[in-house]
């Protein structure tokens, strides 16, 4: 993806939502798309495009799946190579044989997913809500493969998911048949207080019925790494849906400045 550049922006205060679920739906498909399947987990993979490498992390709940970044999906194809995946059970992935899966697994299923997008390159996660968890964590261990991030109405720990989804407990989180262990997930993202490399990071946050915490949250994000930047979309939690064209907007903005 070419040489890093440095990258200063203000972490300024933002809004955001207190859901973390993705949102489900049938959407048109994305025009050239070609889809298969990746392991660990069977994770079904559908990607479009060339150029860059961009990964697109959903979020977490009954309806979540890789369906919510359709739109952004579309309008970046032109400008990158652009995979979207869905999760162990979520979407069209199966169900995993065992539960309790924690950040180990996510991670591994996730480099899966970044292995098939870029081989042997670095790639840019967009990250939406619960998947700022394991974007988080996989920049944290995997440095050489992430050219930067764009945090989409993210969970910061400080929140956390049981607070961010309304549940009563960790129990009672829905996450459609992920079977995640969501304890050891939170504690892997909670010990990542900034990112190795420092990694270009932009922070995009709802304008539209935030908590005061769930605004702490996302300045906490953009202090990830010097080199953030943080912009509110007039729009509720489901951005990727809501405002696709704010999230083009940031992913352009990256790999341009990414060279």
């Amino acid at each position: 993806m070419g040489p890093r550049r440095r990258w200063r922006g203000p972490a300024a205060a933002l809004l955001a939502a207190t859901v973390l679920t993705g949102c489900g739906g049938a959407p048109d498909p994305v025009p050239g798309e070609m889809s298969g399947t990746v392991s660990p987990g069977a994770q079904r993979v559908s990607c479009a495009g060339t150029g860059p490498a961009v990964v697109l992390v959903h979020g977490l709940g009954d309806d979540a799946s890789s369906a919510q970044w359709v739109d952004v999906h579309r309008a970046l194809a032109d400008r990158a190579r652009v995979c979207r995946y869905d999760r162990p059970g979520t979407g069209d992935s199966p169900v995993p044989s065992t539960a309790g899966r924690g950040a180990d697994a996510l991670d591994a299923e996730l480099d899966a997913v970044v292995r098939h997008a870029a081989v042997e390159g670095d790639v840019v996660l967009v990250a939406h809500s619960f998947g700022g968890y394991p974007a988080r964590v996989y920049a944290d261990r995997h440095p050489e493969r992430v050219a930067g991030l764009v945090l989409v109405d993210a969970l910061d720990p400080s929140v956390g998911v049981v607070r961010g989804t309304g549940a009563g407990s960790f129990e009672d989180v829905p996450m459609a048949g992920e079977r995640l262990d969501l304890r050891d997930v939170e504690r892997a993202a909670a010990a990542v207080e900034i990112l190795p490399g420092d990694p270009p990071v932009v922070v995009l946050s709802r304008g539209r019925g935030a908590s005061p915490a769930w605004s702490a949250g996302q300045e906490a994000l953009a202090a990830l790494s010097p080199r953030s930047r943080s912009v509110v979309v007039d729009a509720g939690h489901q951005i990727p849906s809501e405002e696709p064209e704010a999230v083009v907007d940031a992913v352009e903005a990256l790999l341009d400045e990414l060279g």
